[in-house]
């Protein structure tokens, strides 16, 4: 399909009269879009014709372009040029070919696969393979008996949050003392002195 702009159209023309105009002078128009204000609904001035292929629109554009619109009062002539937006062609559907996407999933597996297997190293102290874990290279991954050590550790740990504060405020006594300086105590009344301790 291609479309046609037309301007210099007014009130009286509307979707009905253009394509019996273009009916008029031997052409088929498959649709007409007025184009209006779509806030107060006033006409823009213009419109596009559609056609039902570029042979139609191009021999309307040169047949047609400058001759009297019949019917139209006060006369008024065709002003028409090629429209610089026309609809986008329909969007063929697409075959879904199972064969392609078999060899897609495979790839991306494979690919998948791959990258995992190149995680597994062989090591010599054990005469074993084990899987290298992220974040470690060969010069930091740590050896087998790290990882068993620190197997055995609980990994929830209970914590005494009230020794662990004495033992650290044991060690830096002037954290302490200027906590405790810094501590506000509160008035006895909204009108009561703030003390002045120097």
């Amino acid at each position: 399909m291609a479309s046609l702009w037309m301007g210099d159209i007014d009130e009286n023309m509307n979707e009905g009269f253009i394509t019996r105009a273009f009916q008029t002078l031997g052409e088929t128009a498959l649709s007409v879009k007025v184009i209006r204000n779509r806030f107060t609904g006033a006409l823009s001035g213009y419109c596009f014709v559609e056609f039902p292929d570029q042979a139609s629109a191009a021999r309307s554009l040169v047949n047609m372009n400058g001759k009297l619109i019949p019917g139209a009062n006060p006369p008024k002539r065709f002003k028409l040029k090629h429209a610089l937006y026309t609809k986008p062609p329909e969007p063929s559907p697409q075959v879904r070919n199972p064969v392609t996407d078999y060899a897609q999933a495979f790839n991306y597996y494979t690919q998948q696969f791959q990258q995992m297997f190149t995680n597994w190293k062989y090591d010599e102290k054990n005469s074993s393979y084990a899987y290298q874990q992220y974040g470690y290279t060969a010069n930091n991954w740590p050896a087998t008996e790290e990882l068993e050590e620190e197997a055995l550790e609980d990994p929830n740990p209970q914590v005494d949050v009230a020794e662990a504060n004495k033992q650290f405020m044991e060690q830096s006594e002037e954290l302490y003392d200027s906590l405790m300086s810094c501590h506000w105590q509160p008035l006895d009344t909204v009108t009561s002195k703030i003390p002045t301790d120097a």
